[in-house]
């Protein structure tokens, strides 16, 4: 069985248009426009939509990793978690969202309940730059204190990649069926997001069962080839 959140079946294919018609509607409101585009607090489902600033030609993308000063300088923010808001611009969306910048306490706010949530729920699995902690279906990488230089390498930022391993390589979605080999794995990543002096990103994990996880930060190019800021292992 192939889990739908990870897999382009029927479902996934359905949500992933819905969203895209979303998204088509945001474009045009913020077409110009200065956009914060923020991280995922609450993934649950497909990461083919996971980052929707690749879908907002024509706005210019707000590019700080501190929310509460990103949000100063931009005209919109969007992103997939929903949160019940004046600051709400589109109340019957599903998937994606429009919020007026003045909605940023909200979302701090939400950010200061994940992390609560994760470090009182037990010691991490894996401590390094940042620290890790497992949940049911979730991966939360917390980081305190934290400042911008923490997150920024060249202009495109400091990345977290999760490489999942299956117990049972069927379980892979097909898609991914060319990429197998002795090892087959799972690779996605998601980006951490700075607010009151913290860092965290969340990142769902597929719904079939997993021996083991690989995840640190980006590789870095330098003039002496490649490296890793930090790699951790987690057995499940």
């Amino acid at each position: 069985r192939v889990d739908q959140r990870w897999g382009l079946d029927a479902h996934a294919a359905e949500t992933q248009r819905a969203a895209m018609a979303e998204i088509g509607a945001i474009r045009e409101t913020t077409r110009g426009k200065a956009v914060l585009v923020l991280e995922s607090i609450q993934p649950e489902w497909s990461p083919s939509i996971r980052w929707p600033h690749y879908y907002l030609a024509g706005s210019l993308l707000v590019t700080s990793r501190d929310i509460e000063v990103a949000a100063r300088a931009a005209d919109f923010i969007v992103t997939l978690d929903r949160v019940e808001s004046d600051a709400l611009l589109t109340p019957r969306n599903e998937h994606v969202f429009l919020y007026d910048p003045s909605g940023i306490d909200d979302f701090v706010e939400l950010y200061q309940a994940a992390y609560q949530k994760a470090v009182s729920a037990g010691d991490p699995v894996a401590r390094s730059y940042f620290d890790v902690y497992l949940g049911d279906d979730t991966l939360t990488f917390v980081r305190e204190p934290c400042v911008g230089e923490d997150l920024r390498v060249g202009a495109g930022g400091r990345n977290i990649f999760v490489k999942v391993f299956p117990e049972d390589p069927k379980d892979l979605p097909r898609r991914h069926e060319r990429y197998r080999s002795d090892n087959p794995t799972l690779s996605i990543f998601t980006y951490p997001v700075l607010f009151q002096g913290k860092c965290i990103a969340v990142l769902s994990l597929p719904g079939y069962p997993v021996s083991r996880i690989r995840t640190g930060q980006t590789r870095t190019r330098y003039q002496t080839g490649y490296r890793r800021h930090w790699v951790v292992d987690i057995e499940i």
